[in-house]
Order: C-alpha cells, then structure tokens, then sequence
C-alpha cells in the first residue's frame, strides 16, 4: 500500500473512486454529531477539493498496488494564518475491507504524517469535530484526543502537537 500526500487535482481527477470509497466506508456509520449522514463526510470533502477551505489543503490518500483507493485522511491544511494556533482537519477512513493489522499500520501513518505537516506548519494543537463514534474510540485510545467540549461545541476534541 501506498500513501501519498496529494492535493485537489489528484482529488478531483479520482473523485469518482474517491466518493464510491466514501460511502461505502460510512453507509453504516454511527455519525457523532445529530443529522449526520454519509452525505457529510462526502460534501465537506467535495468542498475542500473545490477551494471551500483555502488554497493550502492537502490530503492523504492511501492506493493499493492496483491504484485502487483503500483509505484516506482528507482536508489538512499545510499553512496557518499569522496567530492561529489550531486547526480543524478533514475525515479520515479505511475501506470495510482492509484488514485490521493493515488499517492500524494505514491509520499509524495517517496519524505521523498529519502530524508532522501541522507542526511543520506552525500549528500547536488540533480542534476537531469527530464524525463517527468508531473514529472517536481510535483517536481518543491510539492517539491522544480529548474530548473537551464548550457550550457550544459539544463534539469538541482536542490533540496537542
């Protein structure tokens, strides 16, 4: 397996493959944040990979040998603005299909990967949303996020750089 930092023009150019991932990956999903569906992690993406979250959005792609989209970590900003701290970040997944020894090393990589581009962007800490309750458990175990919520923000989780 393959991972590569792409930007919006790999994005674009395998949308197709990218959505059908996509979905199939969150058709089932408990989703943390109420309304949610597998349409959200679908049109934020689509989004980004429009231009909606800025010129400096890069996004990790993971192909097997035969070019086939097996997971990603979508929407990872690779500049900050003068005083900006944090930084939200994307959806991240693995197909249904990947083993489980295979997604841990995949979402390993995301993970010190991500990391290294916001620290090398400046960045001091992640604030995020988490999308599925599956996704939380891992990020919250594994990794280091804590749920921190404010009054406004009750899907509020944190990760220090």
């Amino acid at each position: 397996m393959k991972i590569t930092l792409v930007d919006e023009h790999f994005m674009k150019a395998r949308w197709d493959d990218i959505e059908s991932a996509l979905r199939h990956t969150f058709q089932d999903s408990q989703f943390n944040d109420e309304g949610y569906t597998v349409d959200n992690p679908v049109d934020f993406t689509r989004s980004a990979i429009e231009g909606g979250l800025g010129p400096d959005v890069k996004h990790l792609v993971a192909l097997d040998e035969s070019g086939n989209v097996m997971g990603g970590f979508f929407c990872i900003p690779t500049e900050r603005k003068e005083g900006q701290e944090a930084t939200d970040l994307g959806w991240f997944f693995a197909v249904p299909e990947v083993d489980r020894n295979t997604r841990r090393e995949m979402i390993d990589t995301f993970l010190e990967r991500v990391f290294q581009v916001l620290r090398d962007a400046g960045f001091k800490r992640i604030e995020s949303n988490m999308g599925t309750s599956a996704g939380a458990k891992s990020l919250s175990r594994r990794y280091g996020f804590v749920h921190a919520p404010t009054a406004e923000w009750s899907n509020r989780w944190i990760r220090e750089l």
